[in-house]
């Protein structure tokens, strides 16, 4: 199922490319327009902590030290991306939207999905309507919980210390998620086979409902998610609810199955015993957030509970996590930007263990579409489980401290 799912994504990534060039060569009568998108960013790192151990997967032995190296992603990922939209009359749109990571470290493309192999188009890949009932979206899209992160967590869930990083240290704290897929332990950020519904805005208030399908049917891998968003003048408040099943059965089969040596019926019992299998209720993420700007100032603060209900874990892993957060921004001018956020992540099962992550960042505008930045962060790990690490896709030993600092620039077209 894996490698033909992993073809038809090709194909789907060709196709929609060659449609895209093709919709953009026809005549403006036609009511229909296709733009080329993207964003560039890379800098240059300096991290007191590297991990040499699989992936995620929180180790104390996997220290490999401190190293400055070329980093792409400081603020957000390099991505290029195509979105279309057709004029179907009676105020009836049909769209679409291809995005895929680009890595400006090495020139890779593409990223994983939610089955552990390579998409081209890893961060969208959707086909919808839009209209006075509001906008319906199929395919491989963006989580409503990343919508509801973004929306209040004041530094925007950048890829340096924001709660995207906290958050991914908390599926890192289950000991059951390695990072090589999106189907996660707590929450998501994407989302495969998905449909997405969101509501016009009624009374400053905006819902999204989602569904994925899991590959073999039934509720076996599939996740539900339900967002409320608020805006009104300088005031944003969110809420999430997001649900899972099977989430992270295939990375605890592999690591059973590693530890029996190679024995794969030997590991699918070890797994089975730990209660995961397909069909187990093991994702559950619940957030709330309020954000207020007023003039050059910006306050917020986020809670999340993430809870495994099924209480499959691996060994020295975590069920129950909370995360809580808070930060300020200011912009003493139209060009720089200054923001800064405290995260505290404390796991509920094993006693002692939590993690805390301090970040400071300055941007400077160039232009509207070019920004340098400088950030820096302390976080301190406790707890064998605990590696949260300040830079997204950038994992660290277990229970160790980590300072970080990067400087670079973005630019988005």
């Amino acid at each position: 199922m894996k490698t033909q799912q992993h073809h038809w994504m090709g194909r789907l990534g060709a196709f929609a490319f060659a449609f895209a060039l093709a919709v953009a060569a026809l005549p403006a009568g036609a009511q229909s327009r296709v733009t080329i998108t993207g964003s560039m960013d890379v800098g240059i790192l300096s991290m007191s902590n590297y991990s040499k151990g699989i992936g995620y997967l929180p180790t104390t032995t996997a220290y490999e030290g401190s190293d400055v190296r070329v980093k792409d992603g400081g603020l957000g990922s390099s991505n290029l991306g195509f979105k279309g939209v057709e004029d179907l009359g009676g105020g009836l749109k049909a769209t679409f939207h291809v995005q895929g990571n680009l890595n400006l470290a090495n020139g890779n493309a593409g990223g994983p999905n939610s089955s552990a192999t390579t998409s081209q188009f890893n961060q969208m890949s959707t086909v919808g309507l839009a209209g006075g009932f509001g906008e319906i979206k199929l395919g491989r899209q963006f989580s409503p919980a990343a919508w509801a992160m973004m929306h209040t967590d004041v530094r925007g869930m950048r890829y340096f210390g924001s709660a995207l990083t906290a958050l991914v240290s908390m599926n890192a704290a289950s000991k059951s998620w390695i990072g090589n897929n999106s189907n996660v332990a707590f929450g998501t950020i994407y989302d495969d086979n998905t449909i997405v519904y969101t509501t016009p805005v009624w009374n400053n208030l905006k819902l999204d409902f989602a569904y994925s399908f899991g590959e073999g049917g039934g509720k076996a891998h599939s996740q539900q998610a339900v967002t409320a968003l608020y805006t009104k003048d300088g005031l944003k408040l969110s809420a999430l609810y997001y649900n899972g099943y099977g989430n992270n059965y295939g990375t605890a089969l592999a690591l059973y199955t590693a530890a029996a040596k190679g024995d794969a019926a030997a590991g699918a019992r070890a797994a089975a015993a730990s209660g995961f299998s397909p069909t187990a209720n093991t994702n559950r993420l619940y957030s709330l957030g309020a954000l207020y700007n007023w003039g050059a100032y910006t306050v917020g603060g986020q809670y999340y509970a993430a809870r495994n209900p099924s209480h499959a874990v691996m060994p020295g892993g975590s069920d129950s996590l909370d995360m809580m957060n808070v930060g300020v921004g200011w912009k003493p001018t139209a060009q720089i930007n200054l923001l800064a956020g405290y995260y505290y992540v404390k796991d509920n099962k094993n006693a002692g263990h939590k993690s805390t992550q301090l970040v400071v960042g300055a941007e400077y505008m160039l232009s509207k579409r070019t920004w340098l930045y400088l950030q820096g962060a302390h976080v301190t790990n406790k707890g064998d489980n605990m590696a949260m690490s300040p830079m997204y896709a950038t994992p660290v030993a277990a229970d160790k401290n980590v300072h970080a600092v990067m400087t670079g620039v973005r630019h988005t077209f």
